[in-house]
């Protein structure tokens, strides 16, 4: 009994601190098509959320950028010329850290893996 009280406690407060942390996000500039980029590590600010934005020009996917946008910012299609270039870009968001890698892993937070690790030595220790 005694363990599964300390399992919910250590859960409870793992929800209650994993709330309002900042999200960090892939960061690329841009890359053309589906050519891979450089990624770097970003700390979104607050009220931004990670985002991938894709931008085409009629059928054609030209580009795709990473990085942290302002809430506001998501599910927005916009128009833009380049270079004589007339493209649309559009912005999906997403809530995760690291959630706009474009790869679709579950991760798990470096909190909920201490806490799974901590609740192991507490359970062997009670």
């Amino acid at each position: 009994m005694n363990k599964l009280l300390l399992l919910i406690l250590v859960t409870l407060l793992c929800i209650h601190f994993g709330e309002g942390q900042v999200k960090r996000c892939i960061k690329c500039d841009f890359t053309l098509g589906d050519i891979p980029c450089i990624q770097s590590t970003v700390t979104c600010n607050t009220g931004e959320v990670c985002a991938t934005i894709k931008g085409k020009a009629g059928s054609a996917h030209l580009i795709t950028k990473r990085n942290c946008v302002e809430r506001s910012r998501c599910g927005v299609n916009d128009t833009t010329s380049w270079v004589g270039v007339t493209y649309t870009t559009s912005t999906v968001c997403c809530e995760e850290d690291f959630c706009n890698s474009g790869v679709g892993v579950i991760r798990f937070s470096l909190l909920a893996g201490l806490t799974a690790l901590l609740c192991f030595f507490l359970t062997k220790i009670l």
